[in-house]
C-alpha cells in the first residue's frame, strides 16, 4: 500500500466573534465606551486577520476589565495566529482560571496543543470541550485530527464519524475519515469518504480543497 501525503489540515475553531461582553468592572460611562470599542475593535482586526493589531485592542479590554475571560480567550487566538503559541497557553490558561466552563478556551488550547505536539494535552482539552458541550463539532473534529497524529485512526474514524452526524457538509471530516479508513486498509470506504468531501468542497465553492482531495483520490486508487 502506498503511502500518501497527507495535507495536514487546520484544526477547526469556532470562536463568537460577534458575542457581546458582559462588563463587569467598567466603573463610567466613559469606561464603558472605551471598553467596547476596544474590544469591538479587537474582534474586527482579529476577523480581518489584522492579528497584531488585534492583540493591541485585546491588552487594552484586558488592562481595563482583568475578568473578562473573553478578553484574554480572543487575544490568545490572535496570538496563537501569529506563532506565539506559549503566550496563547498563558492567555487561555487565564481565561479558564475566570470561567473553568468556557468551551472555546478549551478548544483553543487544545488546537496550540496540538500545534506544539503535546497531543495528549491537546485530547485531553477536546475532552472537556465535550463534557460541557457534548454537540461540540469542533471538538470531536479536533480530537479526530489528534488520534489520527498518535497514529490510532479507529478512534479518529468515531470521531469524524460523530462530527459528520452533528455536521453532515463537513467535507474535512470526510475527508480525514477516508484518510483513517485508508490507514486501515479500508480501500473501497476510503475513496467513498474522500469522493463526498470533493462533492462538499466543490459545492462550498472551495476549488483549492476539492483539487487536493481528487488528488487524493487519484493516489488511493493506485
Amino acid at each position: 500500500m502506498k503511502h500518501i501525503r497527507q495535507k495536514v489540515a487546520v484544526l477547526g475553531i469556532t470562536i463568537l466573534l460577534a458575542v457581546t461582553p458582559t462588563l463587569v468592572d467598567a466603573k463610567t460611562p466613559n469606561n464603558q465606551t472605551n471598553f467596547q470599542e476596544s474590544y469591538q475593535q479587537g474582534v474586527q482586526k482579529l476577523e480581518q486577520g489584522n492579528f497584531q493589531a488585534a492583540i493591541a485592542d485585546f491588552d487594552k479590554v484586558v488592562q481595563q476589565n482583568p475578568k473578562f475571560y473573553e478578553g484574554f480567550c480572543l487575544r490568545g487566538l490572535a496570538k496563537s495566529q501569529i506563532g506565539d503559541l506559549s503566550a496563547a497557553i498563558t492567555d487561555f490558561n487565564q481565561a479558564l482560571k475566570l470561567n473553568p466552563n468556557h468551551i472555546d478556551a478549551y478548544n483553543s488550547r487544545g488546537t496550540v496543543y496540538a500545534q506544539m505536539g503535546n497531543l495528549q494535552k491537546a485530547i485531553a482539552d477536546f475532552n472537556s470541550t465535550i463534557k460541557i458541550d457534548p454537540q461540540s463539532v469542533d471538538a470531536y473534529y479536533n480530537r479526530g485530527l489528534a488520534y489520527f497524529k498518535q497514529q490510532n485512526p479507529q478512534a479518529a474514524i468515531s470521531d469524524f464519524s460523530q462530527a459528520i452526524s452533528l455536521n453532515p457538509n463537513l467535507a474535512d471530516a470526510y475527508g480525514n475519515r477516508g484518510l483513517a479508513k485508508y490507514a486501515l486498509g479500508d480501500q473501497r470506504n476510503a475513496i467513498a469518504d474522500l469522493q463526498q468531501a470533493a462533492t462538499l468542497f466543490r459545492q462550498q465553492g472551495d476549488t483549492v480543497s476539492y483539487q487536493q482531495t481528487q488528488t487524493l483520490i487519484q493516489q488511493v486508487q493506485r
